[in-house]
């Protein structure tokens, strides 16, 4: 499968910066497969800040997210949900789940998991 998005570019188009305000946190995004690599993506307050991963050992984040470049655009298209592809394990997170779940407003509004 050839992707039509490239990950990173996407996930920045899509950033919603008020979805963010309020939240700190730095996450690892880890996608494999084409246009796929590792970036530290810091959110603060409002503000988003994406940098290739060096893969050094010191890096700090709060929270890390591996999914396959395949299943990224699935989710970006609409075709999968975020929470669906997490319970099936096709999204692997470690670290807290809190943290994932802040992303979904921020990136993917339409699939933020019902409370109540």
């Amino acid at each position: 499968m050839v992707l039509s998005l490239n990950p990173v570019d996407e996930l920045k188009k899509r950033f919603n910066p008020k979805a963010a305000k309020g939240i700190s946190a730095t996450y690892l995004i880890q996608i494999l497969g084409p246009n796929g690599g590792k970036w530290l993506t810091k959110i603060n307050d409002g503000k988003l800040e994406l940098t290739e991963h060096d893969g050094s050992k010191n890096a700090q984040y709060d929270c890390s997210i591996s999914i396959s470049a395949e299943d990224l655009e699935l989710i970006m298209t609409g075709k999968l949900s975020a929470v669906t592809a997490a319970m099936s394990g096709m999204l692997s997170i470690d670290g807290e789940l809190g943290l994932a779940m802040q992303l979904l407003p921020i990136f993917f509004p339409g699939q933020s998991p019902s409370i109540g």
